[in-house]
């Protein structure tokens, strides 16, 4: 994905393009570029199913929008064909924490901005898991205390670079498929254009990509199989840290594969 420090992104990019300089990407941005390898250079015109996580459940529905007959299947899990509202506030509440320390120095930070790292992290905390992850305590065993997670989070949060951060999470504010040509900014449209068979699997606490917006565009899809995932682990359902969730999707996908 652009901007996550591997591929081009702000803390790799020479100038004029560098750090805060850095291009917007959509993330058709990133789809266009990954159907350009597969093609061109690596010869494949179909493939039988795109999966994605979060951002990369954005990148899945855009697949089937912008390529409808490039793919069989997707399965996007704990993401949606659109950020909405909530979302896009929730994400610039994470920016502004990030930016209101005075090392930030709009982008051009000669050092990391500990403090706007730290707020980042602390609100990444708050969202990413349910309430009732919170209330049941199923941080313990790993950590005894609220404070150990948060803790987890700002050392994890101090490896990334910030300009990085900013610019995915941008990416993640604008998507919109129906901003694809041809849809008019019509979301509702785009869904309905899918071809695809579509494994829809948002998360049942999702904070991030709330069950009820994934409900809301299950109407649009024809063909669409639509599971989700029952846990208290909220956005990290999709992340790979509780065995239960992982089980879940595992069994759904590769039945979904006919295996």
């Amino acid at each position: 994905m652009f901007a996550n420090g591997f591929s081009s992104s702000p803390s790799n990019t020479p100038p004029p393009f560098d750090r805060a300089r850095f291009p917007s990407i959509e993330i058709r941005d990133n789809v266009a570029a990954v159907h350009q390898l597969l093609t061109r250079e690596l010869h494949i015109d179909h493939v039988a199913a795109i999966i994605g996580f979060s951002m990369g459940a954005q990148q899945a529905f855009q697949w089937a929008v912008s390529h409808p007959d490039f793919v069989d299947l997707i399965a996007p899990y704990c993401g949606t064909a659109k950020t909405y509202p909530h979302g896009v506030v929730r994400l610039e509440s994470a920016i502004a924490a990030l930016t209101a320390d005075a090392a930030f120095n709009g982008g051009d930070y000669a050092s990391p901005p500990i403090k706007g790292l730290t707020a980042w992290a602390h609100h990444w905390s708050a969202w990413v898991t349910s309430q009732e992850w919170w209330r049941r305590e199923l941080f313990k065993p790993e950590f005894s205390t609220p404070g150990g997670v948060l803790q987890a989070e700002v050392e994890r949060q101090m490896a990334r670079d910030p300009n990085n951060m900013i610019a995915q999470a941008r990416t993640w504010q604008r998507h919109n498929i129906g901003d694809t040509p041809g849809f008019g900014g019509d979301h509702e449209k785009a869904l309905r254009s899918i071809r695809a068979r579509v494994l829809y699997m948002p998360s049942q606490t999702d904070l991030y990509f709330p069950l009820a917006d994934a409900e809301y565009e299950r109407a649009f899809i024809s063909r669409v199989t639509f599971d989700p995932i029952p846990t208290l682990w909220g956005h990290r359902a999709g992340a790979g840290r509780n065995a239960a969730d992982i089980e879940f999707l595992n069994a759904r996908i590769a039945r979904a594969l006919g295996r």
